[in-house]
């Protein structure tokens, strides 16, 4: 008998610690109508994955949204499907987080709904083959991978253009069934017209049962560009489900357990590890990923595409050091968690595990500083309150050399001693927040596209031409490529430079300058470290260049915690050379505050600085054993989110800076204080 099944599950997700509005919109423009169109079709079943984050959502602000779905459920229309409950990348997080995280899924699922998932979204599809195990002693029979990560296993593009039914892989004699999700339904469903859509199903109409799966964003139903419009003022939607019920006789939807019962799996197969090709491009390096696109767009052949591969997911924390903190950060304390029996702190931590922050491509993930928050929020709250006050020596972002973190009851400041000496994070322990959570302006692929974009005078989106996201461009407000600087460092602080004497304000602002020093990011010794009063001296014997001459210079620097709400800095500056030296040393503090203007470029002589922090409502006061010039400016990045190329503060950059002339021999002291009120 021919019989076309379309297999179809809708992915609804919002990351941990976005704005409620934003959720809010997401719920109306998107879940909730797609549900009550849908609902109207009983007879068109589908899949429905919903991440752990919105199920607590709809629990507290939209209740009948779950009651809408345990009524399609106890009507065999729709099917649930578990996942990391808040939507951790699996092969990201430590095995037992993983299994913890799937069957907490499963248990809201069976409590809520009454049936047993037997289903699993796998996170931004990212796949790797040692995960089997996990997912499948967690309870889980099936998942849904990108079709491409099957054709990079090897099977016949030519052949085999479009992937059907599902297939079987298995990992230590666990079996797992594997669904591919057809890229055409993805580009089709919704930007396609609805004709256009059936026809494609009609091609594959032949003397058998087959399947095509389709699994994607509940997003683009709504929320994406025009999509509102589009799906649900135009009507696509539910013309797409009449047409869909007048072909009935050849066009059926099921649900993915009744396929796996219905029919037996096309063959075995082992996939190599991937996500979406999209995902192979964004986890490049930029000028890797600049030139991977360009062979893309030149390609003469198609058939070659089936055996190019971009990157690998695990590198966003390479190419982003700022993620790698977080992410190394949470395996830590997954390591001291694990030795705590205690489920709402296990809870609070998972929170920590959303992938949304750890990375970035299309949409703002990594750039958007409130999901950064989130992150630390969640880890500073467990942490805070399973650790002692102590001095730590240990390598905690995994890169061969030892960090120090000196712990009290008010912070932990993390030092790196490989990277000149500087502090990368605070935590305040009071407010649950990491206040050295900046991230610094890079280069990305994507900024050629805005530069070209810009150029062209004539440049119109036309909105009515409904787009995938990958292939608009939109920007958010004119000349945004005239503001593309970049960093030479990261935006830690208590960064040590000796600026040229011409420097001007605009030229840190822009981050072209002349440094005079070798300090800024290079290894610092450890000198001492006073586990008593929480302090540690570092110090380097380096380079400052005066009118061509290399001069010996030693910095050292005592970083540590005051008892009463105070981190301070001492810095002794020796001059080892033969000659008198004219300095202008600066330390720079990056700190990420929420201040009532925070686009203000400033320049001013003190010997104490505010700024204070709306978010939080604590004060930031930096004060100074001298005088000094007060550089502050915003630190933005031009990057790329679903709403197009925006600029975004991601914090403050505050640069105290000192003229001295150093007399050989001689030492200059200076301390530097934050206090936090």
């Amino acid at each position: 008998m021919s019989k076309v099944y379309f297999l179809f599950c809708i992915h609804n997700h919002q990351p941990v610690g976005n704005f409620e509005n934003v959720i809010e919109e997401a719920y109306l423009k998107a879940y909730k109508p797609f549900l009550d169109v849908v609902k109207k079709y009983p007879e068109f079943k589908f899949a429905l994955h919903c991440s752990g984050i919105l199920w607590d959502y709809f629990a507290e602000k939209h209740p009948e949204y779950i009651e809408n779905v345990k009524e399609l459920v106890k009507k065999q229309q729709v099917e649930i499907i578990s996942g990391g409950y808040y939507e951790p990348i699996l092969s990201s997080i430590p095995q037992r987080d993983r299994i913890g995280q799937i069957k907490m899924m499963n248990e809201f699922i069976y409590k809520t709904f009454g049936v047993e998932a037997k289903g699993l979204w796998l996170t931004e599809r990212v796949w790797e083959q040692g995960i089997v195990k996990d997912v499948v002693d967690a309870g889980i029979k099936y998942t849904l991978i990108d079709d491409y990560v099957f054709y990079s296993a090897g099977i016949d593009r030519e052949q085999q253009p479009e992937l059907t039914d599902y297939y079987v892989t298995e990992e230590e004699g666990r079996i797992l069934y594997l669904f591919p999700i057809s890229q055409t339904l993805r580009y089709y469903i919704p930007f396609k017209p609805v004709n256009e859509v059936i026809e494609l199903f009609y091609r594959f109409k032949s003397n058998e049962v087959i399947a095509l799966t389709m699994g994607d964003d509940g997003e683009k139903f709504g929320i994406w560009p025009k999509t509102y419009e589009h799906v649900y003022q135009d009507g696509w939607l539910e013309n797409f489900l009449t047409r869909f019920m007048e072909n009935k006789e050849w066009l059926n939807t099921i649900t993915f357990t009744e396929y796996i019962q219905l029919k037996s799996p096309r063959q075995r197969i082992y996939l190599p590890t991937a996500s979406y090709f999209e995902m192979g491009e964004w986890c490049l390096f930029p000028t890797t990923q600049q030139k991977f696109e360009e062979i893309i767009l030149n390609l003469e052949n198609e058939k070659i595409k089936q055996f190019l591969r971009g990157g690998y997911w695990k590198n966003f924390l390479a190419k982003y050091p700022e993620a790698n903190n977080m992410h190394k950060k949470m395996l830590n304390i997954s390591q001291k968690l694990a030795k705590v029996n205690d489920e709402n702190l296990k809870r609070t931590f998972y929170k920590s595990q959303c992938n949304c922050a750890y990375w970035h491509g299309v949409f703002g993930g990594l750039y958007l500083p409130h999901l950064r928050e989130a992150i630390y929020e969640h880890l500073i709250n467990v942490e805070k309150q399973i650790t002692k006050p102590t001095v730590i020596v240990k390598d905690l972002d995994y890169d061969g050399t030892d960090e120090i973190c000196i712990s009290s009851d008010e912070f932990n400041v993390y030092i790196k001693p490989s990277y000149g000496g500087a502090v990368y994070e605070i935590d305040l322990k009071k407010y649950d927040k990491n206040l050295l959570n900046v991230i610094s302006r890079k280069k990305e692929a994507y900024h050629q596209r805005l530069v070209k974009f810009e150029q062209n005078v004539n440049n119109t989106v036309d909105h009515k031409n409904v787009k995938t996201i990958h292939d608009l461009v939109l920007v958010k407000e004119p000349g945004l490529s005239k503001k593309l600087y970049y960093d030479w460092h990261l935006r830690y602080s208590f960064l040590d430079h000796f600026l040229h004497p011409n420097t001007k304000f605009d030229d840190f602002y822009k981050s072209a300058y002349g440094e005079q020093g070798n300090f800024t990011i290079e290894k610092y010794d450890v000198a001492s470290i006073d586990k008593k009063n929480y302090k540690v001296t570092l110090s380097r014997k380096g380079i400052v260049w005066i009118d061509q001459n290399s001069c010996d210079v030693e910095i050292s620097k005592t970083i540590g915690i005051k008892l009463d709400n105070e981190i301070f800095c001492d810095y002794l500056i020796c001059n080892n050379s033969k000659q008198d030296l004219p300095l202008w040393f600066a330390t720079e503090l990056n700190l990420l505050v929420f201040p009532s203007e925070q686009n203000m470029l400033t320049q001013l002589e003190t010997d104490t600085y505010q700024i204070f922090d709306e978010a939080k409502k604590f004060k930031v006061r930096i004060t100074l054993s001298d005088k000094a010039l007060f550089w502050t400016f915003p630190i933005e990045t031009i990057s790329l989110s679903e709403a197009g190329f925006e600029r975004v503060y991601q914090g403050m950059c505050i640069l105290p800076s000192f003229k001295f002339v150093l007399k050989t021999g001689d030492v200059k002291n200076i301390k530097v204080n934050i206090g936090i009120y």
